[in-house]
């Protein structure tokens, strides 16, 4: 029988809100964490905090740094890696759209491929999208992202770039994507991957956009739960996707918005809201 200490969960944007509960919820199990943020100070005392459960490394840094993966593989030494929560991101208030979609995506194909050949059989990686995501699944946004996927030229992709009220959806339609396009080579692997794309959020972050406008308050008034999410709630989904009892979910998106998506469509779609 295999040694669960011999398995690493990683998170990053683990000084974030979302990224804070989902370590906390780790730390109950007896893997190791590896814990990545860009702000040192605030991952450390994370870290100490949940010392006292389990072994806990810092990888303080910059995950849309092109060396980062790298750096963050190489402190993993012998471990496999379990799971990767991957909730590192930006909201539209703060970056400019290139910025965006830099961080919520470039990065995350980065971080993702260079994880799988450390995947251990059964782990998966969780890449942290959102329910903006899900709003956009629409034919002509989705051929440019696979487009983008592909690596191929996107003529809609400096369109997109220009504000980060647009890009910030589309970088995230992307990471929805991406997980069911790497699909197959995680199985090929013996390892899994989804994304998990969470509805508003009761984090700085979240705050932050219900400051910037009055989306966020309309999203809120037609969700069927009638209230923000707490990041708790989505750290007990991640907990689930690594554990035995998701051991076929794999390739696909988890919507877990309190149905603000279900309440948009039945409002008639973004623009009646």
């Amino acid at each position: 029988m295999k040694d669960p200490r011999d398995e690493a969960a990683i998170v990053t944007g683990a000084a974030g809100g979302m990224g804070a509960a989902i370590a906390r919820a780790l730390a109950e199990e007896p893997r190791p964490l590896f814990l990545s943020d860009l702000h040192a100070e605030a991952l450390e005392a994370l870290a100490a905090e949940l010392r006292s459960k389990t072994s806990v490394t810092t990888v303080p840094g910059d995950v849309s740094a092109s060396d980062y993966p790298a750096k963050l593989m190489l402190a993993m030494g012998s471990h496999k890696i379990g799971l990767l929560a991957h909730a590192a991101g930006v909201s539209p208030s703060m970056a400019d759209g290139k910025r965006v979609f830099e961080i919520n995506f470039s990065a995350t194909r980065r971080l993702t491929e260079a994880a799988l050949p450390h995947m251990a059989s059964g782990g998966v990686v969780v890449l942290v999208a959102s329910n903006s995501g899900q709003l956009i699944a629409r034919p002509i946004f989705d051929r440019a992202v696979k487009k983008i996927l592909d690596g191929r030229r996107a003529l809609l992709l400096p369109l997109f770039l220009r504000s980060p009220r647009m890009t910030y959806p589309i970088s995230k339609r992307a990471v929805q994507l991406y997980a069911q396009k790497m699909a197959p080579a995680f199985g090929k692997a013996g390892a899994r991957i989804v994304s998990l794309s969470p509805g508003v959020i009761d984090t700085n972050m979240g705050r932050l956009e219900r400051t910037a406008g009055p989306e966020i308050d309309k999203m809120i008034a037609v969700t069927p739960l009638g209230r923000m999410g707490d990041p708790k709630e989505i750290a007990s989904v991640v907990t689930f996707l690594a554990s035995p009892a998701a051991s076929y979910i794999s390739g696909t998106d988890i919507l877990v918005d309190g149905g603000t998506i279900a309440g948009i469509v039945e409002a008639g779609g973004v623009m009646k809201l």
